[in-house]
């Protein structure tokens, strides 16, 4: 549901956006996101490139209509690239390869930054916390309350708390759990008490690979 409709209705116009970086685009093969801003799943892998460095353009598809780039030409994308078509994003090209569910684009995207010459390693430094924190966040009820959000905030603060205030939610350094939960961390009222979790998206507000995906006007996660 669009957090506010008239400003969604905005960002509908298409639009093809190119992110360089000091990192060669002959060291990896072309990344393509087909996304749009305001959903929280395609914001993960804004989040995981943009923390990587690699280099990638990205793809506003219309959700709302048709003209520019719509989800007709979104499943021929997903076809092209042996998927049943769906027209959801987010969508992830890399070169010939197409995949999507944004925790497996994600997942791929860290994979890819290990080997990538140049970019920032999104693998954890707990890979069984992380798998646990996005678990619990890819089954969150679609609901603004539950106890399952009370239990990942929870689990996050704790993790947090013990790291300092240097931490990151599954290790010392960026990583994959922190691209797949901050989007969601950023629309819910967090825990008054939950002081480390508090601090913790304050400073990732500061970060350029997370504020690069920020927008006034927002999806919830259903």
């Amino acid at each position: 549901s669009p957090r506010n409709a008239s400003l969604l209705d905005q960002s509908c116009c298409p639009e093809v956006l190119a992110f360089s970086t000091s990192m060669s685009s002959l060291t990896v093969p072309p990344i393509t996101l087909y996304t749009h801003t305001a959903c929280p799943f395609a914001q993960r892998v804004a989040i995981a490139l943009e923390a990587t460095g690699l280099p990638f353009s990205k793809v506003e598809v219309n959700l709302y209509g048709r003209g520019g780039f719509d989800k007709s030409q979104l499943r021929r994308v997903e076809s092209d690239g042996g998927l049943r078509p769906k027209g959801y994003i987010p969508v992830m090209a890399i070169g010939d390869e197409v995949i999507r569910e944004s925790s497996t684009c994600v997942e791929r995207v860290a994979a890819l930054s290990a080997t990538a010459p140049g970019a920032v390693s999104l693998e954890p430094e707990d890979p069984q916390l992380a798998r646990e924190l996005i678990r619990l966040c890819d089954t969150l009820p679609k609901a603004p309350q539950s106890a399952a959000l009370d239990q990942l905030l929870r689990k996050a603060d704790a993790v947090l708390a013990v790291r300092g205030e240097a931490g990151y939610l599954a290790g010392s350094a960026f990583s994959v759990a922190d691209a797949c939960l901050l989007p969601f961390l950023q629309r819910v009222d967090l825990p008054a008490d939950a002081a480390a979790l508090r601090g913790y998206l304050a400073r990732a507000h500061a970060m350029p690979a997370f504020s690069r995906t920020v927008v006034d006007s927002w999806w919830w996660w259903w």
